[in-house]
């Protein structure tokens, strides 16, 4: 009784829009790896390419204990320093001056979640608790996939911990958006994932969107961007089943705008499907159309041919023909936006100041330079050979004398 309880408070609470945003244009949220190297910067790409809002990946478990950190490395939380902390602080900081907005994604392909590292909802939530305060956040998303997925204890435990801290938030006059991203098929998502649905809400969470991640079928799919298309409209019929059997039937609009999708640009894993800028555009028709919520991709930093597109998938290209942040300029025409909005200006410099440094200007530890820029320091004038904040001229080999 208590199950169906709390499912009919989550599904209420969708409906009258408690912690979901009022329908209205979707939104575009690559996924970037924050573990990357160099470190990504949010503002700098995000205003530069017009990108109103970026999901943050991924925060997973560190050493296997109840301790959130980026990649499974770097531990979160009060006392925690670090370059790459740093950065990340400085990088949202600098966004959300802007107008933009982040998401940050618990899970992944990878590692072990916090969810089956942390031993009770209560030890589980103070973890989550500790990112969100970190960072300001409203918006998160899990990423349940492989093992995860079939480990009810910790799909339990997990939605006990979310539902407290949307409980938590609401009573304080603010809403925690969730995303549940999930592997699918064209036929929808799998009987796992199904599961994962319906944990979320048999345990009271209130859901934003369903993200789908159109990729890695396993069949070598040809037409990825009709796969896509055909699992998003799998998913809705899911979901409209779903609702219906829990008593709180949808609207078409509602259920469109609970979808999201997210391919792997260009190739992916698995040999023989890859997905291109005509995909994309499809999808686009039919996000548009339809009124998907959410479109994403795997991932920013991919959005650039690589060197020789011979080979299969690249953590840092997408191994086809194209003109860099191509996939962008086509999702980011789904132009909703979490924040205040973004204001596209290519010549963005980075930092909390915007704008592009004066070239020959003297060097600030501060600012964000990227390659070809040029600084002074000591008298002495020095170009970037790539992106840099912080390293001193004359000091690091990111500084070449000009």
């Amino acid at each position: 009784m208590k199950k169906h309880l709390l499912k009919a408070i989550a599904l209420s609470a969708m409906s009258v829009g408690l912690c979901g945003h009022a329908f209205g244009e979707g939104v575009y949220a690559p996924y970037v790896d924050m573990t990357a190297w160099p470190t990504p910067s949010l503002d700098e790409v995000g205003v530069r390419q017009g990108i109103q809002q970026f999901t943050m990946a991924f925060v997973l478990s560190g050493g296997n204990q109840c301790v959130p950190s980026w990649g499974g490395v770097q531990p979160i939380g009060r006392g925690q320093t670090s370059d790459l902390l740093t950065s990340i602080a400085k990088s949202i900081n600098n966004y959300r001056a802007k107008g933009g907005e982040v998401s940050i994604s618990f899970g992944g392909q990878a590692g072990m979640p916090l969810m089956q590292a942390c031993s009770s909802a209560s030890a589980l939530a103070a973890a989550y608790q500790t990112v969100i305060d970190t960072y300001s956040l409203t918006h998160i998303d899990f990423d349940i996939e492989g093992a995860a997925q079939t480990d009810s204890a910790a799909l339990t435990r997990n939605f006990q911990a979310v539902r407290q801290l949307q409980h938590t938030m609401r009573t304080n006059g603010k809403a925690l958006h969730v995303t549940l991203t999930l592997p699918v098929m064209p036929s929808g998502l799998t009987a796992d994932g199904l599961r994962v649905l319906d944990a979320a809400l048999d345990n009271g969470v209130t859901l934003d969107t369903v993200n789908i991640m159109a990729m890695d079928y396993g069949n070598g799919t040809a037409d990825m961007g009709a796969a896509a298309k055909r699992a998003a409209t799998s998913v809705y019929a899911q979901l409209d089943a779903a609702y219906k059997a829990a008593g709180s039937p949808k609207t078409d609009a509602q259920l469109w705008q609970m979808i999201g999708v997210t391919p792997m640009i260009g190739k992916n894993d698995v040999q023989g499907e890859t997905f291109s800028l005509a995909d994309a555009k499809a999808l686009l028709d039919k996000a548009r159309s339809d009124g998907i919520g959410l479109l994403s991709n795997w991932s920013i930093g991919r959005d650039k041919a690589c060197a020789s597109n011979s080979g299969g998938a690249s953590p840092s290209c997408s191994g086809v023909s194209q003109q860099p942040y191509a996939f962008t300029q086509v999702f980011r025409q789904l132009g909703g936006h979490w924040g205040t909005g973004v204001t596209q200006d290519s010549s963005y410099g980075g930092g909390s100041h915007g704008g592009k440094p004066t070239p020959g200007a003297q060097w600030s530890s501060s600012q964000i330079y990227t390659a070809g820029m040029t600084v002074k320091y000591h008298g002495v004038t020095y170009r970037a050979k790539w992106w840099t904040q912080g390293d001193v001229p004359g000091q690091s080999e990111v500084w070449a004398k000009v």
